[in-house]
């Protein structure tokens, strides 16, 4: 009997210490297991409330779209890793929750990192390709703030965890929303969709969802999708950049090392951030100088030049020469093209500015393959020196009248009015002086 109490005994603190060490070691992936992906990159720990908010995402959407991980017909738009929280929570790590979770991946072309300021919400959407419903989920800033300082100032990081685990979707995320956004629907029934654009139901970002939802649902070329990230979203002026670098990629192609782009962006528009993203012609590497034209400045060009685009050169760095093509787009083709009128572009108090924009992105990308039908040639000359091109970059310096573009400006002439004194009123002066002088005589005679 006392043989069996100590095997019991013994027993009885083998499975206290067992249980104990089970507690230690649990981890938030023993509740959640579809977590465990995640611990491919940071230990079950380190897994902050940062992953959680972006794994949250992912399940919300599974469950409203249907999809499983890894579904290729999934595109995911989100600003994550641009905003701040609270101005010192940045919000990349949700980038590897959302790999990892959704098997959506920009090696896969179905992940969209849009570029945002850090001041601005944290987001994502998830469109579905097969139905065109999309799920946009806004997180609650505040909230998550308040659970990433818990998080980081306790040891016990798993009840945090499972404290942000048990929050409700309605606290998490802010905003919760399910529309359909196929471009077809919304091409047919614009009013109504501008009414939810109205009311921002994607919480302002709606324009950047449905655009690149929409160009992604037809097939985004490479270009136009790394352009799309800088630009976040797009739209025709974005589109003409791409045009415009398979124009160059034909007429002026790169073929060394040791050669870039420089580009005069005059004037500047959307396209410019294409070559950025694409060429990497950053204003700040210096390959880049931009100016703006006045309509007045615009109306001296040639007709051919009407729609000018920009000064694209080809430098070489080791020979110290390059060779230049000015360019131009043809807006009046590509709006005939799309059946509508430009100034759509410019009628932000209806629905046209944008279903203008969505139209003429779905036309555009046809042609990403023909630029010539709207990029052309309006000039093309050497560049001898790097003097020679620094001159046409110049702060006051036009580089279309350096180039006999556009007339020199004229030189202003102020004319001067100057006002003559009448005669009379000199023959006035000189008797009141001459009244004067005998005025004081007398004095000075009654006086003596």
């Amino acid at each position: 009997m006392k043989v069996f109490r100590a095997m019991f005994s013994v027993m009885l603190l083998a499975s206290f210490f067992c249980s104990t060490v089970t507690i230690a070691n649990s981890s938030i992936t023993d509740d959640y297991p579809d977590l465990e992906p995640l611990t491919l990159l940071v230990s079950g720990e380190d897994i902050s409330p940062m992953h959680l908010l972006a794994y949250r995402a992912v399940k919300v959407a599974m469950q409203k779209l249907g999809f499983q991980h890894g579904d290729s017909n999934i595109l995911v738009l989100t600003d994550a890793g641009n905003p701040i929280i609270a101005d010192k929570y940045p919000t990349a790590c949700c980038l590897d929750a959302l790999t990892l979770i959704s098997g959506c991946s920009k090696s896969k072309g179905n992940l969209v990192v849009v570029q945002r300021s850090k001041w601005l919400p944290l987001w994502f959407a998830f469109y579905s390709r097969d139905t065109g419903m999309c799920v946009y989920v806004q997180a609650n800033s505040a909230i998550l703030a308040s659970y990433m300082d818990a998080w980081e100032e306790t040891e016990d990081k798993l009840s945090i965890q499972q404290a942000f685990m048990n929050l409700p979707d309605e606290e998490v995320f802010e905003k919760i929303a399910v529309e359909n956004i196929s471009a077809e629907l919304l091409l047919s029934k614009p009013e109504a969709w501008h009414e939810k654009m109205e009311n921002k139901v994607f919480g302002g970002n709606e324009f950047s969802i449905i655009t690149i939802a929409a160009c992604w649902d037809k097939g985004l070329p490479y270009e136009l999708l790394k352009a799309a990230e800088l630009h976040n979203h797009i739209c025709p002026g974005l589109t003409s950049g791409v045009l415009i670098i398979k124009y160059l990629d034909q007429h002026l192609p790169i073929e060394e090392v040791g050669q870039e782009y420089i580009i005069l962006a005059v004037p500047p528009w959307c396209k410019d951030d294409a070559f950025q993203a694409v060429y990497d012609s950053t204003v700040g590497k210096r390959k880049m100088t931009v100016m703006m034209l006045s309509k007045q400045q615009i109306k001296q060009l040639p007709e051919e030049a009407k729609n000018v685009a920009g000064i694209y050169v080809k430098w070489d760095k080791s020979e110290g020469k390059g060779y230049a093509l000015v360019l131009a787009f043809d807006w009046d083709k590509a709006c005939n093209i799309s059946g509508i009128e430009r100034a759509w572009f410019k009628d932000f108090k209806s629905y046209k500015w944008w279903y203008a924009r969505l139209k003429m992105d779905l036309i555009l990308q046809d042609y990403i393959d023909s630029p010539e039908e709207f990029v052309t040639t309006v000039m093309e000359f050497p560049i001898n020196s790097s003097s020679e091109l620094t001159s046409l970059r110049l702060a006051g310096v036009n580089p279309y009248v350096e180039l006999g573009l556009m007339p020199a400006p004229q030189p202003e002439v102020k004319t001067i009015t100057v006002e003559v004194v009448p005669a009379w009123a000199y023959a006035a002066i000189a008797i009141l002086a001459l009244a004067l002088i005998a005025m004081i005589a007398a004095y000075a005679k009654r006086k003596a």
